[in-house]
């Protein structure tokens, strides 16, 4: 087998590359307050729902009267920014961690739910447009008590976007 030789290596050595991505942070920006609007007091316990169409409804509505006059229901609604195509996760409250009070009167706010105009369904994902651009609102679940004290009911919560 003449002419046949093998060259052995025993180090081969080559360039590869590495690279980064800087993404813009995340901005939140809150456009309207959450409001529940006005209500007679209640002859029972009911649930006022606030859904994300901006739809208020009451789980049992013999036993309360929700009112057209100011303050009008409303979500809650945001603009998150950020970069371009980029996808993001809203986080919400959970059952338990938001009251609203007057005085020492208080209302337990449930079941947050948002809705980003970019999946155009309720979730907790929505996606950034190529300018780095979203919106999304919010609705809760008010709960009642029987025969809620008449007054001005105020609080706050807590939301946060994420980048997926």
């Amino acid at each position: 087998m003449a002419g046949f030789s093998t060259t052995v290596v025993s180090q081969i050595s080559r360039n590869t590359s590495c690279g980064a991505n800087i993404v813009k942070g995340l901005a939140l920006r809150e456009d309207a307050p959450m409001h529940f609007g006005s209500m007679t007091i209640p002859t029972a316990a009911v649930n006022v729902i606030l859904t994300t169409a901006n739809g208020r409804i009451a789980s049992s509505p013999a036993n309360i009267d929700l009112l057209a006059q100011a303050p009008e229901a409303r979500n809650a609604t945001y603009t998150v920014s950020g970069n371009g195509a980029a996808t993001y996760a809203i986080t919400l409250p959970l059952n338990g961690a938001v009251t609203i009070s007057s005085g020492t009167e208080k209302m337990d706010v449930v079941n947050f739910i948002a809705h980003p105009v970019s999946s155009g369904i309720d979730g907790s994902a929505g996606t950034l447009n190529s300018s780095g651009s979203d919106s999304f609102t919010v609705g809760a679940t008010l709960e009642v008590g029987n025969a809620q004290p008449y007054g001005i009911y105020a609080g706050t919560f807590h939301i946060a976007v994420n980048y997926n």
